[in-house]
């Protein structure tokens, strides 16, 4: 039969035969942990069994940390740009802003937020505020404190965009509890022996939070479009989370 069909076939068409066994001999495509990298066949699993993760395609995931180690030794580079390692003062997509806006918030914290005429005279901080009766001033304070380490430490473009959630998190922090300490605050008429006056620097950890919170939905702009970056050649073993979003 082989013979009929390689005699009957046209010339420069493959046999019927010949064409089913190298389709056969094509192997499937792989799909790889992407935490520990093992690797399966489609039809083999569809979850790691160690790290119990939904498998990938192998060609979708970035090189492995010690891929990017050999090439870097090479003076290669294999990552794609939005895991390759930008320098430390690398401020664009949002970064610097967020920086800033972060150590703001937390001057802002010091500057005066409330001041009463009586029946003392006294102006308060949030920071003293937060030290008083309401400790619900304190997740803010704590949230831009936050902030200036885990956006220090993302030094790529998958890493920022990993942590849009929790940057926009901690930013609006600080408005929130500007909001309750306006709203719990009774009225003029509930303390008729007491006179208070909002001062400039609660309206201004307001602004800051509002702002951040803008920044920080965008942390890291579109991945679709990356423009020429100053990457850095260092070992991508620097990366703390090996270049993959963990966020």
């Amino acid at each position: 039969m082989e013979l009929l069909a390689r005699q009957t076939a046209r010339p420069g068409e493959v046999p019927r035969d010949a064409e089913c066994a190298r389709l056969d001999r094509v192997p499937a495509p792989l799909l790889a942990c992407p935490f520990c990298r093992q690797l399966f066949a489609a039809q083999e699993a569809r979850r790691c069994p160690d790290c119990d993760v939904e498998l990938r395609p192998m060609h979708e995931l970035p090189p492995s940390l010690e891929a990017q180690a050999e090439a870097a030794a090479r003076g290669e580079q294999l990552a794609a740009p939005e895991y390759r390692l930008l320098p430390y003062t690398y401020l664009g997509r949002g970064r610097g802003a967020l920086l800033l806006l972060a150590a703001l918030g937390l001057v802002a914290f010091t500057l005066p937020w409330v001041e009463m005429t009586r029946p003392d005279a006294l102006v308060l901080s949030g920071f003293d505020l937060a030290r008083a009766r309401t400790p619900y001033l304190w997740p803010g304070a704590a949230g831009n404190f936050l902030l200036l380490p885990l956006l220090w430490t993302r030094r790529t473009l998958a890493g920022l965009h990993g942590v849009r959630h929790i940057s926009t998190l901690m930013a609006a922090l600080s408005g929130f509890g500007v909001l309750l300490l306006l709203v719990l605050t009774p009225g003029p008429a509930a303390r008729p022996h007491v006179a208070i006056e909002w001062r400039w620097g609660l309206w201004l950890s307001l602004a800051l939070s509002v702002a951040a919170s803008a920044i920080a939905v965008r942390l890291g702009g579109s991945l679709r479009t990356i423009e020429a970056l100053p990457w850095t050649s260092a070992d991508a073993r620097e990366e703390t989370s090996s270049g993959e979003i963990l966020h």
